[in-house]
């Protein structure tokens, strides 16, 4: 059995976002949307996995896994659930949060904003506001004050090509549900100068802190009549956001899956030219929304052959962070690289295990190339609330049965937990693959034998939060109208 190594000093850790884990959340946009007449989302997020109250338990068992990165982010529509009214206590909270983090030897790295935003900002009409990049700065400056020295890394928008793409082209079931071209043009636009002005003001703040922010990529492949239709969908959804990081102190890549444009020559060269006039380029945007979710864009296999797929519907391919994180260091040479989110929605956790190696495997290639990769976040800690697919969406290293709220870490996180705890990766003398159990539409071949899983932990609700949760409103379930 032979073992890779990885650099002295490599980030290995685990990730959430607040929405999807801390519970609750009802001064956001989200949990408006969730509740409104005609939802997309299968179901609400509620409780969640009660993270704002568990933190304690729940960082003492990343701590106990081995890991020495904990990447989470601070709730906007907690901090400012009104226009100009930044909550101390819930400033607090997140200070005892990130303290608690240090103090675990866990690494924080915090995301400012991961795709929710406070329900007063989307009633002014979100990111389609052209007051929203400055109100966003308002916010960061306030807690990136109050944290302090305790941060060196931060992470300011969570993925803001899926947040234009779906949100405002109307494609992931994400608000505010607008449609069309332009509100998808000028919400990335907002989104970049968002990114921008928080940059600055953490920069000046904190200039010694690392700033970056996560970029939703794809390994992207196309036959020759798709190759124009593939290059216009990541430019639009990826090489805008990453243009806008280039003075960053780091990117962030974050990759599930490949994306396929296979197209014939005539159809291609038709979709070539119909996306460079301006009235065909909408009609032809407009369908591709209504058909195709972000991430599986076409066949990922041109010859037909059948595909393994996860619970997500996304194609099995764990080595296409590797493609990411190779074109990021092509695009911008030299620049820090994390893998902020790498991860595998399936309920059979061999599975998992060959994802994490499969990966880790491509990813130590590109380092021994001389890329400087100087961490890998996986996603995600717990299985939670996968936002429009609600909580069937099993991406966690941790279970958690949500009427007890009793976390069981699965043999994956003990798995990833020793590669970070050893800084190593043992490989097997054969590459094992997952049996195909619990998941139906997977292709697969042997099977990998699972190690011990510890044993559950609950974190019922005896132990007491460190800051209380404030009672807030009930959002109103109306529908936002499209600007």
């Amino acid at each position: 059995m032979s073992e890779l190594r990885f650099p002295d000093e490599f980030l290995w850790g685990t990730a959430t976002a607040a929405h999807q884990v801390e519970g609750n959340n009802s001064n956001s946009d989200w949990w408006a949307w969730e509740l409104r007449r005609g939802t997309p989302c299968k179901e609400p997020s509620g409780a969640a996995v009660d993270h704002y109250r568990q933190y304690p338990r729940d960082m003492a068992i990343l701590k106990g896994l081995g890991f020495n990165t904990y990447r989470f982010s601070v709730e906007w529509a907690r901090i400012e659930p009104k226009d100009g009214f930044f909550d101390e206590l819930q400033m607090a909270h997140y200070g005892q949060m990130v303290a608690l983090c240090r103090k675990s030897k866990l690494t924080p790295i915090v995301t400012l904003n991961h795709f929710t935003l406070p329900e007063w900002v989307a009633e002014r009409g979100g990111w389609l506001n052209e007051r929203t990049p400055a109100l966003f700065e308002r916010y960061v400056r306030r807690i990136v004050e109050f944290l302090g020295d305790k941060v060196d890394w931060y992470c300011t928008i969570n993925e803001p090509g899926v947040v234009a793409y779906g949100g405002y082209l109307g494609a992931l079931g994400f608000p505010p549900g607008t449609k069309g071209l332009d509100n998808w043009n000028w919400a990335s636009k907002q989104l970049v100068k968002a990114h921008q002005l928080a940059r600055a003001a953490i920069k000046q703040i904190r200039p010694e802190a690392m700033v970056g922010q996560t970029h939703a990529m794809q390994e992207w492949e196309s036959n020759s009549g798709g190759k124009s239709a593939m290059e216009y969908a990541r430019k639009k959804g990826e090489d805008v956001f990453l243009l806008a990081s280039k003075d960053d102190d780091f990117i962030g890549v974050q990759t599930y899956t490949r994306a396929r444009v296979d197209l014939s020559t005539p159809v291609g060269l038709i979709a070539r030219a119909a996306l460079s006039i301006g009235p065909l380029e909408k009609l032809l945007v407009a369908r591709m929304a209504r058909r195709q979710p972000i991430g599986g864009i076409g066949n990922p296999s041109e010859s037909g052959e059948p595909v393994r797929l996860t619970q997500m519907g996304y194609e099995f391919r764990p080595e296409a962070v590797a493609a990411t994180v190779r074109r990021v260091a092509e695009l911008l040479p030299g620049k820090p690289i994390i893998v902020t989110e790498h991860g595998i929605a399936t309920a059979n956790d061999a599975e998992r295990i060959e994802f994490i190696t499969e990966g880790l495997k491509a990813l130590h290639a590109l380092i021994g190339a001389g890329i400087p990769l100087k961490g890998y976040i996986h996603w995600s800690a717990f299985d939670n609330f996968e936002w429009a697919e609600g909580y069937r969406m099993q991406f966690g290293l941790i279970a958690v049965d949500r009427q007890t709220q009793i976390r069981s870490p699965k043999a994956s996180a003990t798995f990833l937990g020793d590669v970070s705890r050893r800084n190593r990766l043992k490989l097997p003398d054969a590459a094992p693959q997952a049996t195909p159990e619990t998941e139906p539409k997977v292709e697969v071949a042997t099977a990998t034998p699972s190690p011990a899983v510890p044993e559950p932990v609950s974190t019922a609700p005896d132990a007491a939060p460190e800051a209380p949760i404030k009672a807030e409103r009930k959002p109103r379930a109306k529908a936002k109208p499209a600007p």
